[in-house]
């Protein structure tokens, strides 16, 4: 897997710092282009009488400009001689404009800081990532300011499909990725899969300790099929490159039983690991909910950053991005497209600035400073 356009999208509470630092490792690494982008809130249409020594226009250029001048400082901090960074402001709902600039700019990876399990289980907070983590099109890596130091290790969890398929494209995609960010951060490698038994827990109520008898061989049958499920799935059709990359990083292989939105964070605290990588389908509604729900509980309880790999098939597909691809860009009454503000933040940069409507210009609520 090669990262050839990374979009690192602000965060307004904290962890920006080490999130450009992630992202700058692996754009150095994969010699890839990297963005920077912060997303404005639109303020209520009713705002607009109460504001009278300032036009709509005029204080979203200053907000525009104050957070645009605060991405390239935080650009300027670090040394970005040798890459091409862009510096880019959008104005809306983040979940809506970042998918939106993914599909336009054709990104195939998306870096944003998230502020530690305490923060993020607070329900606004909670559902600000989680519909970011289904609509947005391709991998998203949630950099957590918890993130244990450069020595930490990356942890790849695959998913055995209930035909038991050897090889899937999601579990290729996870080992893809996962040796990516391991080799251009310097982290060890481990592979994991966790499993439950169907129907244990009402085979051991019998209570018979010819039917515990039972139950054991059967646990201990699945555990030997999982664990060489494991072992075929990460040898499975590996590329010259990828055998290279295994022998380098000399990968552990761990089997767990257990629910995995559990035991996956326990093993990653165990290990100390940085970085979780996993996959999860994008979709959204009712069928988003049940199959988003081992991703996002291990963001919820886990203190290590989490990057998410969607299925391939569906990373362009309408019900992947939900609104962000179903609504139209907005014109006439809101901004010419969904890009407010953009200038280079490098050498090699374009510079480029969006249009804007006068005469229904969505406000944003305040200036960042």
């Amino acid at each position: 897997m090669r990262f050839s356009n990374i979009l690192l999208a602000l965060d307004s509470d904290a962890g920006n710092a080490l999130a450009l630092q992630r992202a700058i490792q692996l754009a150095r690494k994969e010699n890839a282009r990297l963005t920077v982008c912060d997303v404005v809130d639109s303020i209520p249409g009713d705002y607009r009488r109460l504001i009278t020594a300032i036009t709509p226009r005029e204080l979203t250029d200053s907000i525009v400009a104050a957070r645009l001048e605060r991405a390239e400082v935080l650009i300027g901090t670090v040394d970005s001689s040798d890459l091409s960074i862009d510096a880019k402001v959008l104005v809306g709902r983040a979940h809506i404009e970042i998918p939106r600039l993914v599909r336009d700019g054709l990104y195939d990876l998306v870096i944003k800081p998230i502020a530690g399990r305490r923060v993020v289980r607070a329900g606004s907070v909670t559902r600000k990532y989680r519909e970011l983590m289904r609509r947005c099109p391709c991998p998203i890596w949630l950099v957590n300011v918890a993130d244990l130091p450069d020595d930490s290790c990356v942890v790849a969890a695959l998913d055995m499909p209930d035909d038991g398929v050897i090889s899937t494209p999601v579990n290729e995609h996870i080992l893809q990725v996962a040796r990516s960010i391991a080799l251009a951060t310097f982290r060890p490698l481990h592979v994991m899969h966790a499993w439950t038994l169907t129907g244990e827990g009402h085979l051991r109520a019998r209570g018979s300790a010819e039917s515990d008898l039972d139950v054991d061989r059967m646990v201990a049958r699945e555990s030997a099929n999982r664990s060489e499920w494991l072992r075929s799935a990460f040898y499975a059709a590996q590329s010259d490159s990828e055998r290279i990359a295994n022998d380098y990083l000399s990968p552990e292989l761990h089997v767990l039983k257990g629910n995995p939105g559990k035991v996956l964070p326990g093993l990653a605290r165990e290990l100390g690991a940085g970085l979780i990588v996993m996959g999860t389908a994008a979709r959204s509604g009712l069928s988003g909910v049940l199959i988003g729900n081992t991703s996002e509980a291990v963001v919820f309880r886990s203190d290590c950053s989490l990057l998410i790999v969607k299925q391939p098939n569906s990373l362009s597909s309408p019900e992947a991005m939900g609104e962000a691809a179903s609504k139209p860009p907005r014109s006439k009454k809101g901004w010419a497209n969904s890009q407010c503000a953009s200038r280079p933040a490098a050498r090699h940069a374009t510079e480029t600035h969006s249009a804007l409507n006068n005469q229904a210009l969505p406000m944003c609520p305040d200036a960042a400073t």
